[in-house]
């Protein structure tokens, strides 16, 4: 009970630092072996507890922030990847241990918040955004994946520096709307496109 009182606080207020005790860039100093040198982002230990901040230009949001945009318009890009995913090379398809729910209506880009991509994972990243978005760099997304789950802060990031110029993490993801006892809905990886 106590959980689900912190998520309707957070998600109806936008508060921060109330289940998130550090910045993105104190768990950098403290731990520097986890990230990229250069990128910054995270390589290892996807599943640990996220910062309460997410480097500019990409924009930390609330649950409730998170379903008004998605209600506008923006587009809901679930990054999920779970451990075993992979993707079949000969026809781009995902193998997925177990069926995704995810917010209505999102789109299912999985592993592409990895801390680094191989080149396919890159490619499938950049022309699925472009062909989600009519290639509008300004239209807002809302990237997610579960809680305590360092892939969505990872994709945001990402896809920040790719020029869009809305990009919102959700950290709560999948388990928190679900706490806040909103609905999820199956949803299906998109195929990678094998040339």
């Amino acid at each position: 009970m106590r959980i689900a009182a912190a998520l309707l606080a957070i998600a109806l207020t936008g508060l921060s630092g109330a289940v998130w005790a550090e910045t993105s860039a104190a768990i950098v100093a403290r731990k520097p072996d986890l990230f990229h040198p250069e990128t910054g982002l995270r390589i290892d230990r996807q599943r640990a507890p996220v910062p309460e901040d997410i480097p500019p230009p990409a924009r930390k949001i609330s649950a409730l922030w998170a379903r008004k945009l998605i209600a506008r318009g923006a587009l809901a890009l679930d990054v999920y990847g779970a451990a075993q995913s992979r993707y079949d090379e000969l026809d781009g398809t995902w193998l997925v241990p177990e069926p995704r729910q995810s917010l209505p209506g999102a789109v299912w880009l999985p592993e592409v918040g990895r801390g680094v991509l191989d080149a396919a994972l890159q490619v499938y990243l950049e022309r699925e955004l472009e062909r989600l978005t009519g290639g509008s760099k300004a239209r807002a997304i809302v990237v997610f994946c579960v809680a305590d789950c360092w892939m969505s802060w990872n994709a945001a990031q990402r896809i920040a520096g790719m020029g869009y110029l809305q990009v919102y993490w959700f950290p709560l993801g999948t388990d928190g709307w679900r706490e806040l006892g909103w609905p999820l809905e199956p949803v299906e990886p998109v195929p990678v496109p094998v040339d």
